[in-house]
């Protein structure tokens, strides 16, 4: 192409001088001071702006191929949570996290913050971390108060709290806030804490998807009693019915009404709900679930709301393990199957060609549940209260053994009531003391152990059988757990010190039941 002079003393039209600016997107090449055309005389110094040769220098942009293009679904999904809570209503957000011993500690983050912090770009996800907890508060305070009482934690570093929004729920008790569980995270990594126990439950179902190609089902019962103020200013069972018994379904009508609305629209699952054997008593069964996770966290929802709504009524609810020497208990049993991982529908527990109906998994499962029971009953019945619940006669089992459909037995194998086959293995020496994530973490890492070592399932129990007792206080089961290597190693050795330290002070406190009982009423 033929080169062309321009007089850089007068204004270049508007669209060349785009094009210069613009030269690399262009095929415009900078200008040569070697082709520059130097005036040799005094009139104004002129200089040569030279295109290229289309041939000479190219440039392009690329794009990735729809097959290599990964889409960021998770994008804008924060605005959205935030602009249809605004919509429904919804003014507060708690963040939540349940300690080592099932005490739930929550901070409240006013919407309208969040939606400041977003709009103004302070943060690019407002509702990501935004809370932070002391470290203490997940494994070092007891229940009875914040008196720190764990040798190795102390109030220096901060965890934060990372929300999990799959457990987004709208309180229908508190209908102005939303609840959101969440796991603790170092505050400088950002690594999940060994002192949390959502997520110790999370890496444990982790393990036996990856390692052992399996996936578990677990299913919950609630057991609780209702109590009301009565004329003289006490607080006693609303009724004296018995178990099965209409009286408490009539009576209370209107309150299993609400609960149960309540609970479908927090899209909690109610398979069954009945009178139980203590006075004024209820369970609440939960739907069987393959998402053990979302189950642990619809517990933890559920008690929350029976909570609230007895309180609606003029009433207290009380999940306290035991309320009266003489009346039965409180009891959270839970129920275990798994399947291969990937299959719907394949229950891998039963086994109808074996003599039991179970299959050698199954059995596996059973017996390395029933090695480490001794130790799990520091995790699953973990208060001096609970083992007042233990004993012959209390429906709950006190011999290291198992059984099919004995309701006297601590492992119960249960059969399906259609097809008349073992469906799934039920721990009753469970309560609502316990840390559910802890608890399910610890039983199921015991039947993993079993799965994974072939072991061999004992004889079932019967009368003539010399099973031997299970720990009979909450202090026996702590030292059978500081001796438990698989636990231990489960836990870790942050979390065992402390949760051990912590549950032996309990075990030396020196309570009645009346005490229990009107601790438990207060807090209710």
């Amino acid at each position: 192409q033929q080169a062309q002079s321009l007089d850089f003393n007068t204004p270049l039209p508007y669209h060349l001088f785009y094009s210069m600016n613009m030269a690399p997107n262009y095929g415009i090449t900078n200008i040569n001071e070697d082709e520059a055309l130097l005036s040799s005389t005094d009139e104004p110094v002129q200089k040569t702006v030279k295109f290229a040769a289309a041939t000479k220098q190219q440039f392009s942009i690329s794009i990735p191929q729809p097959s290599d293009y990964k889409r960021n679904f998770n994008q804008g999904s924060q605005a959205a949570i935030i602009r249809s809570l605004r919509a429904a209503g919804v003014k507060f957000i708690r963040f939540a996290t349940v300690d080592a011993y099932n005490t739930i500690r929550c901070k409240t983050v006013p919407l309208a913050q969040l939606s400041g912090q977003r709009r103004t770009n302070q943060v690019s996800s407002p509702l990501s971390n935004p809370v932070s907890i002391a470290e203490i508060c997940f494994a070092g305070l007891p229940t009875s108060a914040d008196v720190p009482a764990a040798p190795n934690l102390s109030s220096r570093n901060v965890l934060t709290l990372q929300p999990d929004f799959s457990s987004l729920r709208i309180l229908p008790y508190a209908s102005k806030t939303a609840m959101v569980m969440c796991t603790a995270h170092n505050q400088q990594t950002q690594e999940l804490s060994p002192l949390c126990s959502r997520g110790l439950l999370q890496r444990v179902l982790h393990s036996a998807k990856e390692d052992l190609g399996i996936e578990f089902s677990v299913g919950a019962e609630l057991e609780f009693m209702l109590y009301r103020e009565n004329k003289d200013g006490i607080m006693q069972p609303v009724d004296m019915s018995t178990f099965g018994n209409a009286t408490t379904l009539n009576e209370q009508e209107d309150f299993i009404s609400t609960l149960y609305d309540q609970l479908e629209q927090q899209d909690i699952p109610v398979e069954l709900i009945h009178s139980e054997s203590a006075p004024g008593q209820l369970e609440v069964v939960l739907s069987y679930s393959d998402d053990i996770l979302q189950l642990a966290d619809d517990i933890v929802y559920a008690r929350e709301t029976l909570t609230n709504v007895a309180k609606q009524h003029g009433m207290k609810a009380l999940f306290l393990p035991k309320t009266s020497m003489m009346a039965a208990g409180n009891g959270s049993h839970l129920h275990f199957s798994f399947r291969e991982a990937g299959s719907q529908h394949c229950n891998a527990f039963s086994d109808p060609s074996q003599p039991t109906g179970i299959s050698r998994k199954g059995g596996a499962f059973i017996e390395g549940l029933l090695d480490h029971l001794p130790s799990l009953l520091s995790l699953s019945i973990p208060t001096v209260n609970s083992f007042r619940r233990v004993g012959p006669g209390c429906w709950t089992g006190h011999k290291l053994g198992w059984s099919t459909e004995d309701k006297d037995s601590p492992v119960r194998v249960c059969i399906d009531l259609n097809t008349q086959q073992a469906s799934n293995v039920e721990l009753k020496l469970s309560d609502a003391t316990a840390n559910i994530y802890l608890e399910l973490a610890g039983i199921l890492a015991a039947g993993m152990e079993g799965i994974k070592n072939g072991k061999v399932l004992r004889h079932m129990m019967d009368d003539e059988n010399n099973a031997l007792p299970l720990p009979q206080s909450l202090q026996e089961s702590l030292d059978s757990l500081k001796k438990d290597e698989l636990l231990l190693s489960i836990l870790g050795d942050e979390l065992s010190t402390a949760y051990t330290a912590v549950r032996e002070l309990e075990a030396r406190t020196e309570t009645t039941l009346e005490e229990e009982v009107a601790a438990a009423l207060n807090r209710a």
